[in-house]
């Protein structure tokens, strides 16, 4: 008797927080940002900026794409000159890189970065058979390439602009973070240990 009525009372709440989905899904059709972040383009880069470096990132602003591939080389040997392996897409192409084919053999992964959240300084990437997640997960030290306009508030910015795009999306929010039951914080243990974005 009390398990009918505790499944009686279950099945009746969930069809009540279903219902009240749907009412809010009809009534919301622009997604939700935060009144208190500004979408003034200028704004966002810098609030994406402040929080990628809070969460131990480091960026590089362009005002010019002429200048990316020296950018890029520039990092490339500040981070120990590689081997590198990198992303099969146009951008990284034009930019001519000798790189390895094996990303286990790679000391830098370079990808391009398909949005940025400002809020919370995170990088998003999608992934396919050109765009291989470990490009970015397993190097010690990854670079990515991210346009401005390409950054968005926040997370509920995010999301109508990548449903149903692909099957994979990585949110990196800076170096890989551990820390042990003493709360001992070390970089660099279950991914890359450093993480620059170039800002075109």
């Amino acid at each position: 008797m009390i398990f009918k009525e505790s499944k009686a009372s279950i099945l009746q709440n969930l069809s009540f927080s279903l219902t009240t989905q749907k009412i809010a899904g009809k009534n919301s059709r622009k997604p939700f940002v935060k009144p208190e972040l500004s979408i003034d383009q200028s704004q966002l880069e810098a609030d994406f900026i402040k929080n990628f470096k809070m969460v131990s990132g480091e960026t590089l602003v362009l005002e010019r794409k002429e200048d990316l591939r020296d950018s890029v080389n520039s990092l490339i040997r500040e981070f120990g000159g590689g081997p590198i392996s990198c992303w099969n897409t146009e951008l990284l192409k034009s930019l001519e890189l000798t790189h390895e084919s094996n990303i286990a053999n790679a000391d830098i992964g370079i990808t391009g970065a398909d949005f940025a959240i400002a809020d919370t300084g995170t990088l998003v990437l999608l992934s396919d058979s050109n765009k291989p997640r470990l490009v970015s997960a397993l190097p010690p030290v990854h670079i990515a390439i991210l346009e401005k306009t390409n950054i968005v508030p926040d997370i509920h910015s995010l999301f109508p602009q990548i449903f149903d795009t692909c099957s994979c999306v990585s949110f990196i929010t800076g170096p890989s973070r551990t820390a042990d039951i003493e709360l001992n914080l070390t970089l660099g243990v279950h991914g890359p240990g450093k993480v620059a974005v170039i800002m075109i």
